[in-house]
Protein backbone atom coordinates (compact mmCIF):
# COMPACT_ATOMS: atom_id res chain seq x y z
CA UNK A 1 0.00 0.00 0.00
CA UNK A 2 3.15 2.41 -0.07
CA UNK A 3 2.66 2.90 -3.90
CA UNK A 4 1.00 5.44 -5.82
CA UNK A 5 -1.26 3.69 -8.36
CA UNK A 6 -2.76 7.29 -9.52
CA UNK A 7 -3.57 10.47 -8.64
CA UNK A 8 -6.93 11.86 -9.53
CA UNK A 9 -8.22 15.50 -11.17
CA UNK A 10 -11.72 16.19 -10.97
CA UNK A 11 -12.69 17.63 -13.96
CA UNK A 12 -16.58 17.68 -12.91
CA UNK A 13 -18.37 18.53 -16.61
CA UNK A 14 -15.51 20.34 -18.23
CA UNK A 15 -13.39 17.36 -19.00
CA UNK A 16 -12.56 18.57 -22.86
CA UNK A 17 -10.88 21.86 -21.48
CA UNK A 18 -8.56 19.63 -18.88
CA UNK A 19 -7.56 17.84 -21.43
CA UNK A 20 -6.50 20.17 -24.00
CA UNK A 21 -5.02 22.26 -21.11
CA UNK A 22 -2.67 18.78 -20.64
CA UNK A 23 -2.29 18.08 -24.13
CA UNK A 24 -1.04 21.90 -24.65
CA UNK A 25 1.39 21.02 -21.80
CA UNK A 26 2.81 18.51 -24.06
CA UNK A 27 1.52 15.15 -22.31
CA UNK A 28 -0.48 12.41 -24.31
CA UNK A 29 -3.72 11.62 -23.00
CA UNK A 30 -5.57 8.56 -23.77
CA UNK A 31 -8.65 8.17 -25.81
CA UNK A 32 -12.31 8.62 -23.30
CA UNK A 33 -12.55 6.08 -21.58
CA UNK A 34 -16.52 5.36 -20.42
CA UNK A 35 -16.70 3.62 -17.01
CA UNK A 36 -19.61 1.06 -15.93
CA UNK A 37 -20.76 3.29 -13.00
CA UNK A 38 -21.25 6.57 -15.54
CA UNK A 39 -18.15 8.41 -15.50
CA UNK A 40 -15.86 9.36 -18.15
CA UNK A 41 -12.32 9.78 -18.07
CA UNK A 42 -8.40 9.98 -19.87
CA UNK A 43 -5.48 9.15 -18.22
CA UNK A 44 -2.20 10.24 -18.86
CA UNK A 45 0.53 7.09 -18.44
CA UNK A 46 4.04 7.17 -16.44
CA UNK A 47 6.38 4.52 -16.21
CA UNK A 48 4.41 3.33 -13.09
CA UNK A 49 1.79 5.61 -12.22
CA UNK A 50 -0.98 7.38 -13.77
CA UNK A 51 -2.68 10.93 -13.49
CA UNK A 52 -6.26 10.50 -14.20
CA UNK A 53 -8.52 13.41 -15.37
CA UNK A 54 -12.11 12.08 -14.29
CA UNK A 55 -15.58 13.68 -14.87
CA UNK A 56 -19.29 13.42 -16.41
CA UNK A 57 -21.25 13.82 -19.74
CA UNK A 58 -22.70 17.46 -19.26
CA UNK A 59 -26.32 17.53 -18.38
CA UNK A 60 -26.47 13.86 -16.93
CA UNK A 61 -26.72 13.16 -13.50
CA UNK A 62 -24.44 10.64 -11.82
CA UNK A 63 -26.37 9.30 -8.63
CA UNK A 64 -23.49 6.59 -8.32
CA UNK A 65 -20.69 9.31 -7.98
CA UNK A 66 -22.10 12.48 -6.33
CA UNK A 67 -18.50 13.35 -5.14
CA UNK A 68 -18.04 13.97 -8.76
CA UNK A 69 -21.00 16.48 -8.75
CA UNK A 70 -20.99 17.82 -5.38
CA UNK A 71 -17.24 17.74 -4.49
CA UNK A 72 -14.72 20.65 -5.49
CA UNK A 73 -12.36 20.16 -8.90
CA UNK A 74 -9.16 19.96 -9.02
CA UNK A 75 -7.23 17.67 -7.65
CA UNK A 76 -9.12 15.50 -5.35
CA UNK A 77 -7.79 12.09 -4.96
CA UNK A 78 -5.00 9.52 -4.62
CA UNK A 79 -5.11 5.90 -5.34
CA UNK A 80 -2.46 3.03 -3.76
CA UNK A 81 -1.68 0.60 -5.27
CA UNK A 82 -2.16 -3.17 -4.42
CA UNK A 83 -2.21 -6.45 -5.29
CA UNK A 84 -4.28 -8.12 -3.67
CA UNK A 85 -7.64 -6.06 -2.40
CA UNK A 86 -8.72 -8.87 0.12
CA UNK A 87 -5.57 -8.92 2.08
CA UNK A 88 -5.15 -5.09 1.98
CA UNK A 89 -9.12 -4.74 3.83
CA UNK A 90 -7.40 -6.70 6.60
CA UNK A 91 -4.31 -4.82 6.65
CA UNK A 92 -6.39 -1.73 6.79
CA UNK A 93 -8.42 -2.48 9.64
CA UNK A 94 -6.09 -4.05 11.37
CA UNK A 95 -4.51 -0.36 11.34
CA UNK A 96 -8.00 0.79 12.66
CA UNK A 97 -9.28 2.39 10.00
CA UNK A 98 -12.71 1.36 7.82
CA UNK A 99 -12.76 -0.02 4.34
CA UNK A 100 -15.57 0.12 2.36
CA UNK A 101 -16.61 -3.30 0.53
CA UNK A 102 -14.60 -3.53 -2.60
CA UNK A 103 -15.93 -3.10 -6.26
CA UNK A 104 -15.53 -4.00 -9.32
CA UNK A 105 -15.13 -1.46 -12.28
CA UNK A 106 -14.55 -2.34 -16.15
CA UNK A 107 -14.18 -0.30 -18.96
CA UNK A 108 -14.33 -0.54 -22.30
CA UNK A 109 -10.62 -0.39 -24.59
CA UNK A 110 -10.49 0.51 -28.53
CA UNK A 111 -7.20 -1.57 -29.74
CA UNK A 112 -7.56 -0.44 -33.10
CA UNK A 113 -8.18 -3.07 -36.07
CA UNK A 114 -11.54 -3.78 -35.23
CA UNK A 115 -10.21 -5.27 -31.84
CA UNK A 116 -11.77 -4.29 -28.23
CA UNK A 117 -10.87 -5.39 -24.48
CA UNK A 118 -11.97 -4.27 -20.74
CA UNK A 119 -9.98 -2.67 -18.66
CA UNK A 120 -10.54 -4.09 -15.22
CA UNK A 121 -9.77 -3.43 -11.89
CA UNK A 122 -11.39 -3.66 -8.25
CA UNK A 123 -11.26 -0.21 -6.00
CA UNK A 124 -11.39 -0.52 -2.33
CA UNK A 125 -12.58 2.70 -0.73
CA UNK A 126 -11.86 4.32 3.26
CA UNK A 127 -15.34 5.42 5.13
CA UNK A 128 -15.83 9.39 4.07
CA UNK A 129 -13.81 11.77 5.01
CA UNK A 130 -11.36 9.21 6.92
CA UNK A 131 -8.26 10.74 5.77
CA UNK A 132 -7.61 14.44 5.79
CA UNK A 133 -7.09 16.83 3.01
CA UNK A 134 -7.53 13.52 0.37
CA UNK A 135 -9.78 11.16 -1.10
CA UNK A 136 -7.56 7.99 -0.45
CA UNK A 137 -8.46 4.71 -2.10
CA UNK A 138 -7.17 1.34 -2.90
CA UNK A 139 -7.11 -0.03 -6.56
CA UNK A 140 -6.01 -3.56 -7.92
CA UNK A 141 -6.02 -3.85 -11.63
CA UNK A 142 -6.82 -7.20 -13.33
CA UNK A 143 -5.45 -5.77 -16.85
CA UNK A 144 -2.61 -3.75 -16.52
CA UNK A 145 -1.12 -4.53 -19.54
CA UNK A 146 -4.08 -2.67 -21.13
CA UNK A 147 -2.98 0.47 -19.07
CA UNK A 148 0.41 0.96 -19.07
CA UNK A 149 1.05 0.78 -23.02
CA UNK A 150 4.33 2.03 -24.51
CA UNK A 151 2.21 3.96 -27.35
CA UNK A 152 1.14 6.39 -24.15
CA UNK A 153 4.03 6.65 -22.18
CA UNK A 154 6.68 8.81 -24.15
CA UNK A 155 5.85 12.57 -23.50
CA UNK A 156 7.29 15.34 -25.77
CA UNK A 157 7.86 17.48 -22.15
CA UNK A 158 9.91 14.46 -21.07
CA UNK A 159 7.43 13.52 -17.64
CA UNK A 160 8.35 10.35 -16.78
CA UNK A 161 6.36 10.15 -13.69
CA UNK A 162 4.39 11.83 -10.64
CA UNK A 163 7.23 12.77 -7.36
CA UNK A 164 5.96 14.64 -5.39
CA UNK A 165 2.30 16.11 -3.96
CA UNK A 166 1.50 18.80 -1.33
CA UNK A 167 -1.39 18.51 0.57
CA UNK A 168 -3.18 21.41 2.58
CA UNK A 169 -4.49 20.03 6.29
CA UNK A 170 -5.26 21.84 9.81
CA UNK A 171 -3.01 19.59 11.77
CA UNK A 172 -0.56 18.31 9.60
CA UNK A 173 1.32 16.08 12.41
CA UNK A 174 -2.20 14.18 13.56
CA UNK A 175 -3.07 13.94 9.63
CA UNK A 176 0.23 12.37 8.98
CA UNK A 177 -0.72 9.71 11.62
CA UNK A 178 -4.06 8.79 9.99
CA UNK A 179 -1.87 8.48 6.62
CA UNK A 180 0.72 6.20 7.96
CA UNK A 181 -1.51 3.85 8.83
CA UNK A 182 -3.33 4.22 5.52
CA UNK A 183 -0.56 3.69 3.39
CA UNK A 184 1.05 1.34 5.54
CA UNK A 185 4.44 3.29 6.08
CA UNK A 186 6.44 4.66 8.73
CA UNK A 187 9.05 6.96 7.02
CA UNK A 188 7.89 10.21 8.54
CA UNK A 189 10.06 12.95 8.56
CA UNK A 190 9.60 16.46 10.43
CA UNK A 191 10.65 19.19 8.76
CA UNK A 192 8.66 22.40 10.61
CA UNK A 193 5.86 23.24 13.06
CA UNK A 194 3.49 23.27 10.16
CA UNK A 195 4.75 20.84 8.10
CA UNK A 196 5.09 16.63 7.68
CA UNK A 197 6.42 14.66 5.07
CA UNK A 198 5.57 11.20 4.03
CA UNK A 199 8.58 9.07 2.26
CA UNK A 200 6.33 6.39 -0.23
CA UNK A 201 8.19 4.52 -2.94
CA UNK A 202 9.40 6.86 -5.83
CA UNK A 203 7.30 9.20 -4.03
CA UNK A 204 6.92 11.78 -1.55
CA UNK A 205 3.63 13.68 0.35
CA UNK A 206 4.33 16.78 2.33
CA UNK A 207 1.32 17.31 4.65
CA UNK A 208 1.21 21.64 5.53
CA UNK A 209 -0.54 23.71 6.87
CA UNK A 210 -1.40 26.90 5.00
CA UNK A 211 -3.93 29.33 6.14
CA UNK A 212 -4.30 31.31 2.98
CA UNK A 213 -5.04 27.88 0.75
CA UNK A 214 -8.05 25.97 1.23
CA UNK A 215 -7.51 22.55 2.66
CA UNK A 216 -6.92 19.76 0.46
CA UNK A 217 -4.51 18.68 -2.51
CA UNK A 218 -3.10 21.23 -4.04
CA UNK A 219 0.73 21.08 -6.12
CA UNK A 220 1.24 17.86 -8.03
CA UNK A 221 5.29 17.67 -9.44
CA UNK A 222 6.02 15.67 -12.36
CA UNK A 223 10.09 14.34 -12.91
CA UNK A 224 11.26 14.36 -16.52
CA UNK A 225 13.68 12.13 -18.03
CA UNK A 226 16.19 14.72 -19.06
CA UNK A 227 18.51 17.69 -17.81
CA UNK A 228 18.83 19.00 -20.82
CA UNK A 229 15.10 19.95 -20.92
CA UNK A 230 14.70 23.84 -19.59
CA UNK A 231 13.62 23.18 -16.22
CA UNK A 232 14.07 19.38 -14.24
CA UNK A 233 10.75 19.06 -13.17
CA UNK A 234 7.16 20.14 -14.28
CA UNK A 235 4.89 21.61 -11.51
CA UNK A 236 1.29 21.91 -12.19
CA UNK A 237 -0.92 23.44 -9.45
CA UNK A 238 -4.64 21.77 -9.77
CA UNK A 239 -6.69 24.04 -8.04
CA UNK A 240 -10.49 24.51 -8.24
CA UNK A 241 -10.34 27.57 -9.65
CA UNK A 242 -7.91 26.45 -12.97
CA UNK A 243 -11.20 24.36 -13.84
CA UNK A 244 -13.80 26.48 -12.87
CA UNK A 245 -13.02 29.59 -14.17
CA UNK A 246 -12.95 31.67 -10.57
Amino acid sequence: MDRIDHIVINTQDRIDEAVAFFERMGFITTPRGYHSIGSINHIIVFKTDYLELIGYPVGKSLEQLPQLVQGPAGLTGMALKVDNSDQMRDALIAHGLTPQPTFDLSRPLDLGNGKMADVKFRVTTLKPNSIPGSDVFYCQHITPELVWRPEWQTHTNGCIGMTRLSINVNDPKAASELYLRAMDVVKLENTEANACIIHLSNFQITLVHETEKPLGMFKLVFGTDSLEKKVQEMLVIAEKSKLSGE
